[in-house]
């Protein structure tokens, strides 16, 4: 475990929360990814650490996002990048290149095309 090592936040990530996120939220988001960095002893770490229930958009400066969840990327103890994800699209250490995925403050469910399998094989 990492316990006792500080989570570090890039400019990067910084930024990309102030275009995505309300103060709160922000505040919300680096408690939720500071814990499972701590409890975690994976050098890359994907963090679910907040579902937004409604699908946001961000186009500001050139940044195009959107979804509903709030994705962090953790890597070698540097927070370093804040992004939206939908449902629709797959949560998994694959698709967001991590060696582990923890959902912190969120119930962990189904997502990409999982997450509507049992709609249709029934």
């Amino acid at each position: 475990m990492s316990e006792g090592a500080n989570l570090v936040i890039d400019a990067h990530a910084y930024s990309q929360m102030a275009v995505r996120l309300s103060d709160t939220e922000k505040r919300l988001i680096e408690a939720r990814i500071a814990i499972a960095h701590s409890r975690s002893e994976a050098h890359s770490l994907g963090v679910v650490a907040l579902d937004l229930t409604a699908q946001r958009a961000t186009d500001n400066a050139g940044v195009s996002s959107n979804g509903n969840l709030v994705i962090g990327i953790v890597r070698m103890g540097v927070l370093k990048t804040v992004m939206l994800r939908r449902d629709s699209q797959e949560v998994s250490k694959n698709s967001l290149g991590t060696a582990a995925v923890k959902w912190v403050g969120v119930a962990k469910r189904a997502t990409g095309s999982r997450a509507y399998r049992g709609r249709r094989h029934y």
